[in-house]
């Protein structure tokens, strides 16, 4: 699958979410109004009393980014709903593959592996893995990808953070590079599809 992307929002900045529009409306404010109970469920789950309390720690802030993200037009909600297509492939495998007593334990002892399961090979865990990977595999183009990682884009990191979370993701960017000939530099270009290994791009 492949979702073409150029520089579009990731994820919501903090500053994306309290900017006012000329109505005097921020993003944030018209996300709580339009969905309500989730809004209400989510300051709950931070342990939030007043709104304002959700702005004070960093690990708040993120949280909130990732909460109006996943409702709002932005690459994250996308990647998101793609991979709901990996996770129904595992299922489909574990259906496939689980013995009848993996089965009465249910979806979520696969779902919740423990550290023993994903070392292990021959863990069901792991053989669920290999189907997905096998049969599916997300790109999105991120055409601008190279150049906001030269300018420590917010963008780069973000997109970077949906790899890491999301092992079946893969970006795809058009690299720029300077090259000298006969005393004379010229722009080189190349594709380049890369992919999240311990928290970084290669």
């Amino acid at each position: 699958i492949l979702t073409p992307y150029y520089s579009e929002e990731t994820i919501y900045s903090k500053n994306d979410l309290e900017l006012e529009n000329e109505d005097g409306i921020s993003i944030v404010f018209y996300l709580q109004k339009i969905f309500p109970d989730e809004w209400n469920n989510f300051m709950e789950r931070l342990t939030c009393k007043r709104e304002s309390a959700g702005w004070t720690s960093e690990e708040n802030v993120l949280h909130l980014r990732y909460w109006a993200s996943q409702r709002g037009q932005t690459l994250s909600r996308t990647v998101r709903g793609m991979m709901y297509y990996r996770r129904a492939l595992k299922l489909q495998a574990f259906l496939d593959m689980a013995s009848e007593n993996e089965i009465l334990e249910g979806y979520k002892a696969v779902a919740f592996p423990t550290e023993e399961d994903k070392k292990s090979q021959k863990s069901l865990y792991a053989q669920l893995e290999a189907v997905a990977d096998m049969k599916f595999t997300y790109v999105a183009t991120c055409q601008n990808y190279g150049i906001q990682k030269q300018n420590g884009d917010r963008r780069a990191t973000d997109i970077l953070n949906l790899m890491v979370n999301n092992p079946s993701l893969r970006v795809a960017y058009i690299d720029e590079v300077e090259e000298r000939e006969n005393n004379k530099v010229k722009k080189e270009y190349y594709s380049v599809l890369v992919k999240a290994f311990n928290n970084h791009d290669q």
